[in-house]
């Protein structure tokens, strides 16, 4: 916390340091005239190294400091073929480059610390409370063999979406510092996920995306049985964290035979409040 800490100051005190010394104009008059799309790059590079670095690490990506500076290289070369002021002389180009390329490495280090600290978070609250959530991205295999399976054999299948909400009011979340809330949601998270592998059979393929949605993809599971399902782990989870989780399903091949058109038809469902419940709609559809 300590390095990132310093990484954030340092990055900060660069800037303010650029723009500082930018405003000022007999530095300007006499020393350096720096092109307007100068100051463009640096709020792209920062911006885009925070974002995107912190990201990437957190995705499980090696990033190493030269890739960063051999891609702001060729930027940097692009920009200066193209939008170069006949009055900007080599050395302001050299000078704006050796700074844009810091800029880079600083904004580098703090968004590779932020991902760290992000997997590390991710990390201690899986090893808190173990399950068997996978990652929706790195399941694909899977889920196109179970869909297989069941279109082969002609044998039922249903999805279930799950996203944990956000109590409000005082007998929820409190809000504390930043870093606390985003720490206990994670646990909070990682809580939900226990619950589900307890509560899912040893069939039931249970999936997370980075939104912190679960999906679960219910082998030989008719859409009242799912149902069932999702009202008992809303049940588990309130009992066990006092919050609330939101969940929508759908069923194959009722209403639809892919998993892309599955997990949309449940995320529908998933955010129109009163249409999730399987079992009130499959009543009135016997109705």
């Amino acid at each position: 916390m300590n390095d990132l800490r310093i990484s954030i100051t340092i990055l900060v005190s660069y800037v303010i340091a650029i723009l500082g010394v930018a405003n000022i104009d007999e530095f300007q008059e006499s020393y350096i005239d720096f092109s307007p799309i100068f100051f463009v790059l640096i709020a792209i590079v920062i911006f885009s190294e925070l974002i995107l670095v912190s990201l990437l690490i957190r995705s499980g990506v090696k990033l190493r400091y030269y890739s960063v500076i051999i891609f702001w290289i060729i930027v940097y070369a692009v920009v200066w073929a193209f939008y170069s002021s006949s009055r900007t002389t080599i050395e302001v180009h050299v000078i704006q480059f050796l700074l844009l390329i810091l800029s880079a490495i600083l904004a580098y280090d703090v968004g590779r610390r932020i991902g760290e600290m992000d997997k590390t978070l991710e990390g201690l609250s899986s090893s808190a409370y173990p399950n068997r959530a996978r990652d929706m991205q790195s399941s694909r295999d899977l889920i196109a063999a179970e869909i297989t399976r069941s279109r082969r054999y002609h044998h039922p299948l249903s999805l279930l979406t799950i996203k944990l909400e956000k109590p409000k009011g005082k007998e929820g979340w409190r809000e504390l510092e930043s870093l606390a809330s985003d720490m206990y949601e994670r646990f909070a998270i990682a809580k939900v996920s226990q619950i589900l592998s307890d509560l899912a059979r040893s069939t039931d393929i249970i999936l997370y995306d980075r939104d912190g949605q679960f999906i679960l993809l219910c082998p030989e599971t008719n859409l009242n049985n799912i149902s069932i399902l999702a009202e008992r782990m809303e049940a588990a989870v309130e009992e066990s964290i006092n919050a609330r989780i939101d969940w929508g399903s759908a069923a194959f091949p009722d209403e639809a035979l892919t998993f892309e058109d599955l997990l949309q038809a449940a995320q529908k469902r998933l955010a129109t409040p009163g249409v999730k419940k399987i079992s009130d709609l499959s009543t009135n559809e016997e109705a």
